[in-house]
């Protein structure tokens, strides 16, 4: 453990109260990790079963093709010349920024999604470099079957939370996804 020299910052109060504050806000950050940690195991637990999902997308997958979705019901694809003239999907660049990956990591997702038919690439007609990205009709269909994953779980919680706690708990969510 380390210490700080608070003695400055906090006169007037006891050493001892100091002591118990920390050491309670440690033990609530270590019930938060291992209640995170819990709350992923059983979300990937619900991914993993694919029983009930015929055309089951990766989390993965999943992930970018809702950042796809997302920057469509946003924007579409901005910036310089051709992103805003022809208003035709998006670049690569944007799902980068957006989900806050390396190029090359997005890169090769969007060519499995390619293959998979969930995405279309086509050329931009003002830059022979640049490509726009399109959810294909499938991808969009598999989308709306995969958010049974999050509908399932919302019930879940649901069931277990007072009307005030499920209140304050989508708050708190609302909070902690626009912070980070």
């Amino acid at each position: 453990m380390f210490q700080i020299d608070v003695g400055k910052y906090l006169t007037g109060i006891p050493s001892s109260v100091i002591y118990i504050v920390c050491v309670t806000n440690y033990f609530l950050l270590m019930s938060l990790t291992n209640s995170l940690d819990q709350f992923h195991r059983y979300l990937t637990c619900l991914w993993t079963d694919i029983s009930d999902r015929p055309n089951a997308l990766t989390c993965s997958e999943y992930g970018y093709l809702r950042a796809i979705e997302r920057l469509d019901g946003d924007k579409l694809a901005q910036g310089e010349g051709c992103r805003r003239s022809d208003g035709h999907g998006h670049h690569l660049q944007d799902i980068v920024e957006l989900l806050k990956i390396k190029k090359a990591s997005a890169s090769v997702a969007v060519t499995k999604l390619e293959k998979r038919g969930l995405i279309e690439r086509f050329q931009c007609q003002h830059d022979a470099r640049a490509q726009h990205i399109v959810l294909t009709e499938k991808a969009r269909k598999y989308l709306r079957e995969e958010e049974a994953i999050y509908k399932t779980s919302a019930k879940d919680i649901a069931k277990v939370l007072t009307v005030d706690e499920l209140k304050a708990f989508e708050a708190s969510l609302a909070k902690i996804n626009k912070a980070l």
